[in-house]
């Protein structure tokens, strides 16, 4: 008898298995849900919808699917939707909601703050919790942005109150409200508000918050944080005054600088950095605001002794500072240049432009860099020539300070040709610079004919004046006749005795000539008297 009920048991507890099966509906195995989100933050809205997306993997295909949404908004008031499938679909599907619009009248975007969303599963039937996917959440604030570089624009929008509702908005952090806060505004028609602030440069850094407040009044407040950082300065491309450039000249730099919002930059300053052509030597020049040129501006001095070949100019990133903090370029800023030898101008002039034997030829000399200093420290040599031929050993000049220019001199002697000579002038330094000049002078160098010709006839000269004296003196002495003639005599003999040492030339010849036609009239006058 017991195993007639045994038996009678397991065949009816068969039947209610199968009529279950049959009449309730099965989900599949291993089924996957995924639960997200269209943004992950918006700003209060009147207008705006949020889209809950659920992704369904491994779905019995037969079976209808049907499921509750569920949305808490800041306040904590909960919103419902539901939805469900129609059998068959696919083992994937995607069901979805949008939020306000499909969960009621008393959904909304117009408070500040987390909406945590979460979904049920209603069919088929799970066992134990029916919630599927993981919960999710979403942020409502009234900013377009949670940070904000210096500035930038801040772009406050509200939803929720009163239509043309005056409401009051103020900015502000730990040490106080932001300038000019805080200030009001009407909302529209709608009841919506917007509000756009401009951070100033130098504004306090770091946490802020905006809040406003107006009828009627909203809970939670329509209150939100948000963090105010340094500007990055955008640095233009540079420029040069040139960029080939010989040593000892100055290069000039230039750019400009800009805020976030593209405003141009006027106070403070970056060092640009120059490296010389090994890669290593390096200068900085300071950079500062010009308010003549609109830009930031500097120069550099190229010293005689630096590096020939390509130099770099760089803006290093992040060493631009406006003075308040905002600092740039987020990247480093290069350009380069050429740098070659001075070629120096070389001016010598001699003190006198005519010398003899025995005469000092002064040598001044003028050295001038390409920048427009004066060379004070090299070597600056002067070699004198005539024609091809060299005069002497080249000559080592000294800088004269007090004169700012270089010198030395030279002593003619007699064994020196004759003419124009030619001094060449040569500067040079240790680095490569180079340059020279040139400048001409004369040099008369007398023979000893010359010498002994100009002695005799000075010599005859002072003879006939001396002769010409005696004469007047017998004269008023004697009488004019008889001494006139003794005396003549006398002194012409004399003049004619000198005058033969020198008639081999012509010059005297004709002295010797009109000599000797006086003592001819003079012996035609005795005769007569």
């Amino acid at each position: 008898m017991s195993r007639l009920r045994r038996y009678f048991l397991l065949s009816l507890l068969e039947v209610v298995l199968f009529v279950t099966l049959f009449n309730s509906p099965v989900h599949a195995l291993n089924e996957t849900y995924t639960l997200t989100a269209s943004t992950s933050r918006l700003q209060e809205s009147s207008t705006a919808n949020v889209l809950l997306i659920l992704n369904v993997s491994n779905a019995n295909t037969l079976a209808t699917y049907a499921f509750t949404w569920h949305v808490k908004d800041p306040s904590g008031v909960t919103s419902q939707a539901n939805n469900q499938t129609s059998p068959p679909h696919s083992s994937s599907f995607v069901e979805s909601a949008a939020y306000p619009a499909r969960f009621g009248v008393n959904a909304n975007l117009d408070l500040v703050g987390i909406y945590t969303v979460w979904v049920n599963q209603t069919q088929p039937l799970l066992v134990g919790s029916t919630g599927v996917g993981t919960t999710i959440q979403f942020k409502v604030g009234l900013t377009d942005n949670t940070t904000y570089q210096r500035t930038l624009l801040v772009t406050v929008k509200a939803s929720g109150y009163k239509p043309s509702l005056n409401v009051t908005i103020t900015f502000s952090s730990q040490s106080g409200p932001a300038p000019n806060f805080p200030t009001n505004k009407l909302a529209d028609v709608n009841g919506n508000f917007s509000f756009v602030w401009a951070i100033p440069a130098s504004i306090p850094l770091g946490n802020w918050t905006v809040s406003l407040t107006g009828t009627p009044t909203k809970s939670p407040l329509d209150a939100q944080s948000f963090a105010i950082l340094p500007a990055n300065v955008t640095i233009s491309p540079l420029t040069l005054s040139r960029s080939l450039l010989q040593a000892s000249q100055t290069e000039d730099f230039r750019f400009s600088a800009t805020y976030p919002n593209g405003s141009r930059i006027k106070s403070g300053g970056a060092n640009l950095l120059l490296i010389e052509a090994d890669g290593s030597t390096s200068h900085y020049v300071a950079m500062s605001y010009s308010t003549g040129l609109n830009v930031f501006h500097g120069t550099y001095q190229i010293p005689l002794s630096s590096q020939f070949g390509p130099w770099v100019a760089t803006i290093e990133a992040s060493t631009f500072d406006d003075t308040h903090g905002n600092k740039g370029p987020v990247s480093g800023v290069f350009k380069p240049f050429t740098i070659t030898p001075a070629t120096l101008t070389v001016s010598a002039v001699t003190a006198s432009n005519n010398y003899t034997t025995g005469e000092i030829v002064a040598i001044y000399v003028s050295v001038v860099t390409p920048g427009g200093d004066n060379f004070t420290s090299g070597t600056v040599t002067a070699t004198t020539y005539y024609s091809t031929r060299p005069i002497g050993s080249p000559l080592q000049m000294f800088y004269d300070q007090s004169r700012s220019r270089w010198a030395g001199s030279y002593t003619v002697n007699s064994t020196d040709p004759a003419g124009i000579w030619q001094i060449q002038v040569n500067a040079t330094d240790a680095y490569g610079n180079t340059g020279e000049g040139s400048t001409s002078t004369l040099v008369s160098i007398p023979n000893a004919g010359q010498q002994s010709s100009t002695f005799n006839y000075l010599l005859v000269l002072v003879i006939a004046l001396l002769g010409g004296f005696a004469v007047l003196v017998s004269w008023l002495v004697f009488g004019r006749r008889r001494v006139l003639r003794k005396v003549l005599k006398v002194d012409l003999e004399a003049i004619h005795a000198e005058a033969k040492k020198v008639e081999n030339q012509d010059f005297f010849k004709k002295i010797q000539e009109q000599l000797k036609q006086q003592k001819n009239e003079s012996g035609d006058g005795n005769r007569n008297g």
